[in-house]
């Protein structure tokens, strides 16, 4: 059913740039203003991968299959064949809709993805891209059953008004998310650590001072946005994709990268940074830092907040555990009692993603020590 009213787009879809949670709300009021079952936002990687995919009102293991029979692939996905066919062309961001749709099914290589749209009742809709560069798309659709049939012109004329809104959000959440991971950059530059962000693809965001000489000098390239160096037990590229990899991926990789005989030893870390919500993909996944220095304690504690959201207590009783000292000790020195203690500990452990003292000692002297 078709929403009488016309949404602010502009208002709508800023709202879920500075707030995510919100691009659902946002993707509903899309699917009801164009009288369409399901709104979306989708990401696709340059080589197909699926980044994100919001559907509103849809199945979770749905959802999965999807990315299972690499629905991003245009051989298979009439609507990922559609917008590249147009983009062959040099037309990157025009509305996309069911004649589209049948021009492309003609040419697909499997019928997974039309039995799919099928199954779930989705065969019609209109669709475009709000960002296409060097890392893939964003795509924004409306995804119609067959009762609600082909959309009208009019339906068109709405989406695309929205998709102008819609197609800045995204734009201005992408820069968010990239000063992100400025701010992460300079949080590392002040303690002096050498260090490059890298987001949920691997590729480089942002980089120290320090970081930026080991690329000036050669020890570490960037090809196509992806650091690369020769190492062992493996290569930089191999770390960085055991970072980033979603199934059976690495939380903390270690090597050490390739240099003349007479260079001092350069080892590189890599550490997955906490996840606290989805992104179009420009968010700070993970972090490499070469030959981590010990600092301060004023120094560490920030980097500490900076990195694991710890605030200057919890970053101080971290950095004490480290050190080995006992929880009485700890108590005594910062004058608290051993059960409000014990409750500090615990949130630093849960913001640190480690299960116990063990772990959290492992992970900060890989990092500090």
């Amino acid at each position: 059913m078709r929403s009488q009213q016309h949404p602010d787009w502009d208002d709508l879809f800023m709202s879920a740039a500075l707030e995510p949670d919100r691009w659902l709300d946002a993707l509903e009021v899309l699917a009801r203003t164009t009288g369409a079952e399901h709104g979306q936002l989708i990401g696709i990687g340059a080589g197909r991968e699926i980044g994100f995919n919001l559907v509103t009102n849809f199945d979770e293991q749905a959802l999965k299959a999807f990315v299972g029979f690499d629905g991003g692939s245009p051989y298979i996905n009439f609507r990922v064949a559609a917008a590249a066919d147009h983009i062959a062309r040099g037309q990157y961001d025009p509305v996309l809709h069911e004649q589209h749709y049948d021009e492309a099914r003609s040419r697909l290589h499997s019928d997974i993805y039309v039995d799919f749209c099928d199954h779930l009742d989705i065969p019609f809709g209109c669709q475009t891209n709000l960002v296409l560069d060097g890392g893939g798309l964003i795509g924004l659709a409306t995804l119609r059953t067959r009762k609600q049939g082909r959309t009208h012109a009019a339906d068109r004329r709405h989406f695309a008004k929205a998709a102008q809104a819609a197609r800045r959000a995204a734009r201005l959440q992408e820069r968010l998310e990239g000063e992100q991971a400025k701010l992460l950059a300079g949080a590392f530059e002040a303690i002096g650590i050498c260090a490059f962000l890298i987001d949920q693809s691997g590729r480089l965001l942002a980089h120290t001072q320090r970081a930026d000489t080991l690329l000036s000098n050669g020890d570490v390239a960037l090809a196509n946005g992806v650091l690369t160096a020769n190492g062992r037990p493996m290569t930089l590229r191999a770390a960085i994709q055991a970072l980033v990899q979603r199934e059976n991926g690495h939380d903390h990789v270690r090597l050490q990268i390739d240099l003349p005989p007479d260079r001092p030893t350069l080892l590189m870390e890599g550490f997955r940074l906490p996840q606290s919500r989805w992104s179009l993909g420009r968010f700070p996944y993970a972090v490499l830092i070469a030959n981590p220095p010990r600092k301060d304690r004023a120094g560490v504690t920030g980097f500490l907040s900076a990195l694991y959201g710890l605030s200057p207590a919890e970053a101080d009783i971290a950095l004490r555990l480290l050190e080995r000292k006992s929880r009485t000790l700890i108590a005594e020195e910062r004058g608290v009692t051993r059960e409000t203690l014990r409750g500090q500990i615990k949130t630093v452990y849960r913001k640190c993603g480690v299960d116990g003292e063990a772990s959290l000692i492992g992970l900060l002297a890989a990092i500090i020590a």
